[in-house]
């Protein structure tokens, strides 16, 4: 029961501040050579052809290994071929076979009927957007979970990705089968910010340094990204009981009361960040000083009206340490503080 209250409430105790300015435009290709780029295997089915990065050949991979991809923007100019297949991947791993990460399609009139434009295994196009052996531009945006893509700044994909199924890896281009000729030019990329929210990023319990009340989780580890104007939060734990928790939670942080599902005891939360209302009545009341440039906010749950526990959340100024701290009412209503710290892990 325990866990499950700390879960639901560090994900969404944070204001996301206004974000900062995404970084320039860096060019992915020189136009007469493949440097910076690598292929997973059968290199000979990549050449670059008349300013382009051409894919013809057995199926292919090419990594744009110069730096990965987080929270960025991917563009290029493509071409292919009557009866082609090829993609955009980003958040990719490298290694042999068909790479694990996103890709947004790239076939007009392959036998595949998932055409370009589509954010494949996640998001279908089924129409025909783009002539064969037309050019045309794709484009990009991942930031969190929130993927969009574009052709020809028509918007055909705007998908949250609540499983947050890759998170950082490399663009790469692939030539799907021989028979397939593709090409790429103007590829772009460029850094998006970084998540504005100090709680994003994945956190796991560090015991030596916790004191539990009389439940607790005995392992935990949570990931936090945002989501537009709020947070998605994912979580996996085994519980003092032995019980597993897996939970998924989205909410804000505005100080009103929103309503919990699946957490057994509880049906309402609220958050609110310390240093915007209230300030000194909430550290009064988790007995909390706020050193500089840690980021506080009070958390209550609550039954109906009922507050059944008023915490305050800390993370460290350095961004590495969440911690959790207040006082839990067992079912006899004995009390005991507490004070969860975690680690930042990535």
């Amino acid at each position: 029961m325990n866990f499950l209250k700390i879960a639901f409430f560090a994900a969404t105790a944070v204001v996301v501040a206004a974000r900062t300015k995404p970084d320039d435009w860096k060019p992915m290709f020189d136009g007469t050579t493949l440097e910076g780029w690598k292929a997973n295997e059968r290199p000979e089915s990549w050449t670059v052809r008349n300013g382009a990065i051409t894919g013809d050949g057995p199926a292919s991979h090419l990594f744009w290994m110069k730096e990965k991809c987080e929270n960025c923007e991917f563009k290029a100019e493509v071409k292919i071929n009557h009866g082609g297949n090829s993609g955009m991947y980003f958040r990719t791993a490298f290694g042999p076979g068909f790479p694990k990460g996103y890709e947004a399609q790239v076939d007009n009139t392959h036998t595949d009927p998932v055409r370009t434009g589509s954010l494949y295994n996640f998001v279908k196009v089924l129409e025909q957007l783009i002539p064969d052996d037309t050019w045309w531009t794709q484009r990009i945006i991942v930031e969190g979970n929130h993927i969009q893509i574009f052709v020809n700044d028509k918007k055909t994909v705007d998908f949250i990705d609540e499983k947050n199924t890759f998170t950082n890896g490399y663009l790469a281009l692939q030539q799907h089968n021989a028979g397939s000729v593709v090409e790429f030019k103007n590829l772009m990329m460029r850094h998006l910010p970084a998540p504005a929210s100090p709680l994003a990023g994945t956190w796991r319990l560090n015991k030596e340094q916790s004191k539990f009340g009389s439940s607790y989780p005995q392992q935990w580890e949570l990931r936090i990204l945002e989501e537009r104007d709020a947070l998605r939060w994912q979580s996996n734990a085994t519980h003092s009981d032995g019980k597993k928790y897996s939970v998924n939670f989205w909410a804000r942080n505005d100080g009103y009361d929103y309503v919990v599902g699946g957490a057994p005891g509880v049906d309402h939360i609220s958050i609110e960040d310390v240093g915007r209302k209230r300030m000194h009545e909430a550290m009064r009341a988790t007995k909390v000083r706020k050193k500089k440039d840690e980021h506080v906010y009070q958390v209550e749950t609550k039954q109906g009206r009922k507050v059944l526990d008023r915490a305050s959340y800390t993370v460290s100024a350095d961004g590495k340490t969440l911690k959790r701290a207040g006082v839990q009412v067992d079912a006899d209503g004995k009390t005991t503080p507490y004070s969860e710290v975690l680690d930042r892990i990535e």
